[in-house]
């Protein structure tokens, strides 16, 4: 059988040489899996010689989309913005507790295969509507489930050992359908390039090498799961224990011990209760209930546990590749219009959603993967380490000789050990009191043996930068007083041709002294330490079917995505009138006079010292707001800059 693919990690653009090789030229007509493929709508047939293409590990995948999540620059899902500060908000409304949500967001293991998959999970399991009748909640909640729906159909195909290979190719082309749709709306801001092309990458190879198997062994099984560096990392991981202390090789050792290597892989594929696998490599299976919690020890999927038909010759590749993309514009409706766009220009596939292949565009300068970034311990200009980390540790020497002393002083006097405990009027054992009490509250140790017994982590962060403040650690507003929350919405100011005008947003993230908290005092809004996120949003006159009174003659609706983060002093929060007359995602309603007020309001209370910090955007259709006319609304300028 000839080469498959190779597998390859890490960002993209770091191996442009190996990937450039993968894309030499396009499926040659002569090729054998030529028929088979181009029928394929949007499907990449760019190969390197011999039909060869690159592969992406779908685990590292998956961690990249987690760790992106943590980023407080957040991703645009058809045109809102979601932040970390959002999904907490909206997984605290879904009733997840404030440990879980806690453990989701922890940034110390961005390795945690088992982390990663739960915090997708919770995503896609959380109901499309929303209580909260807030605009800015329920259009944060269709964006989140959207969200959830790409992650649900690129994750669920690799843990449902009862899907067919039919339906795993489904589930992909609904994710890469879908993903097509949402980097066309926003680009970059949706997720960075090179996560995009990974993922597209990933899910090319797939397609391609099954059209690969069913040309050499038609009647064989195809296995997606195998795919990826997992068993690169197995077959090392047993070539480095099974040689005692000598762990390092050369190649010539490298290659007499690869047979061995080869030899155990097969009896542990025999055996698999022997196959005591690491940490990182174990993923739980599930059933098509995909609602079920994802159990906390489960052996790693491997083809003896997969259930579901896998025979190649079982498979059409068009066929499903097609029932994917309808299944995504039946729950996904609003892609239908951009898939037809795209539909009708040439040139057009995953890798080339603008007719240019992603890898032939330069990244633009904020164009930033932060989805590969991992956290390191502060480290001082002389290269110590951090005083803070070295007063974390444990003196286990004295420790070790109080207990002594201790156990000395009490040998002779005899007590009963009790074993249980009353907790929330039941009796339960100790041990597992303090195993559902630390569920939630792990974190990675240190690889180091000795920081290890000391119970110190294995990623030291500054707990001053990045962190997550949680409403248990903020002092609780008065009764009397008031809060700005996330998804609120605001009116600030921005300059636009040297001018100031009036802007209306909706909140997605709060920080208090470089910490991100769920809400901020309005008497501490105007402090040098409160800053403020907020996605601006657009104004249209309304008519009679917005406002069937006549009372209201502005309305907001969604325009192109645009985020600002400010002092808090440059924000005014407001509590407009929310719209009733449809049953849709709701909108704010405003009256004229009360917009002149506010832009003359938000005027007067600005010091001088800041205007430097009022953001400016380049004028556009949408911004200044315009009348029915087409005219700017000049009574929101403030005055010319």
């Amino acid at each position: 059988m000839r080469v498959i693919s190779i597998a390859s990690d890490g960002e993209t653009r770091r191996g442009s040489a190996f990937i450039l090789l993968t894309f030499k030229h396009q499926l040659p007509p002569t090729s054998s899996i030529y028929p088979i493929l181009s029928p394929i709508r949007f499907l990449n047939l760019h190969v390197g010689d011999d039909d060869l293409t690159c592969d992406k590990d779908w685990k590292h995948i998956f961690k990249r989309f987690r760790n992106l999540l943590l980023r407080q620059r957040g991703v645009v899902i058809n045109g809102v913005r979601i932040t970390p500060d959002i999904i907490r908000e909206h997984f605290k409304s879904a009733g997840l507790s404030i440990d879980h949500i806690r453990s989701l967001f922890n940034p110390d293991d961005q390795q945690d295969v088992k982390l990663a998959f739960d915090m997708l999970k919770d995503i896609w399991s959380l109901p499309r509507q929303s209580n909260n009748e807030n605009p800015s909640v329920s259009a944060a909640r269709e964006a989140l489930w959207i969200l959830g729906k790409l992650l649900y159909h690129l994750i669920f195909p690799y843990l449902c050992v009862d899907l067919s290979l039919s339906e795993q190719l489904e589930h992909l082309s609904a994710s890469a359908h879908l993903a097509l749709a949402l980097y066309t709306l926003a680009g970059k801001d949706f997720i960075p390039t090179n996560l995009y092309i990974d993922m597209m990458i990933m899910i090319k190879n797939i397609i391609l090498s099954i059209a690969k198997a069913k040309v050499d062994n038609p009647d064989g099984e195809f296995w997606i799961i195998l795919l990826g560096t997992d068993r690169l990392e197995e077959l090392f991981g047993i070539l480095r224990t099974m040689v005692g202390t000598d762990a390092n090789s050369d190649i010539l050792q490298l290659v007499s011990r690869l047979s061995g290597t080869t030899e155990v892989s097969n009896i542990l594929a025999k055996y698999p209760k022997w196959d005591d696998s690491p940490r990182r490599l174990k993923l739980p299976a599930m059933s098509r209930e995909s609602n079920e919690p994802i159990p906390d020890s489960a052996d790693h999927i491997k083809p003896g546990s997969w259930r579901g038909n896998v025979y190649v010759k079982d498979v059409s590749l068009q066929t499903s590749w097609n029932r994917g993309r309808y299944q995504v514009e039946q729950s996904c409706e609003f892609i239908k219009s951009v898939l037809a766009k795209l539909d009708q220009k040439e040139g057009i596939d995953i890798l080339s959603p603008s007719g240019t292949m992603l890898f032939d565009i330069p990244l633009a300068d904020d164009d930033i993967d932060e989805s590969l970034e991992c956290p390191s311990p502060p480290i001082n200009s002389d290269g110590s380490a951090n005083p803070d980390v070295a007063e974390t540790r444990i003196e286990v020497e004295d420790a070790l000789g109080e207990l002594e002393i201790v156990d000395a002083a009490n040998a002779s006097q005899k007590r009963n050990i009790e074993t249980n405990i009353f907790v929330n009027g039941k009796f339960k054992s100790k041990a597992r009191a303090l195993a559902e009490f630390s569920k939630y509250r792990k974190r990675a140790g240190s690889t180091d043996r000795l920081r290890r017994v000391q119970d110190i982590e294995r990623h030291i962060q500054n707990k001053n930068t990045g962190a997550y403040m949680s409403s248990e650690s903020l002092p609780p507003p008065g009764d009397d007083s008031d809060v700005l929350l996330i998804s609120d919405c605001v009116a600030s100011l921005l300059s636009c041709d040297k001018k100031i005008w009036l802007c209306i947003g909706e909140v997605n993230g709060l920080k208090l002294d470089g910490q991100s908290v769920p809400y901020i005092n309005l008497d501490i809004l105007s402090e040098d330490t409160v800053s403020v996120s907020y996605q601006a949003l657009g104004l249209r006159p309304t008519t009679l079917d917005d406002d069937p009174d006549g009372v209201y003659d502005w309305r907001t609706y969604r325009m192109e995505e645009r985020s600002f983060t400010v002092p808090g002093r440059l924000i005014q929060p407001i509590n407009p009138k929310i719209s009733q007359t449809h049953i849709t995602i709701p909108w704010y309603l405003f009256q004229g006079t009360f917009l002149v007020a506010l832009a003359a309001s938000n005027f007067q209370e600005l010091a001088v010292s800041s205007f430097k910090n009022i953001p400016k955007i380049a004028p556009s259709k949408e911004y200044p707001y315009r009348l029915v006319s087409g005219e700017i609304f000049e009574v929101l300028k403030i005055f010319r800059c």
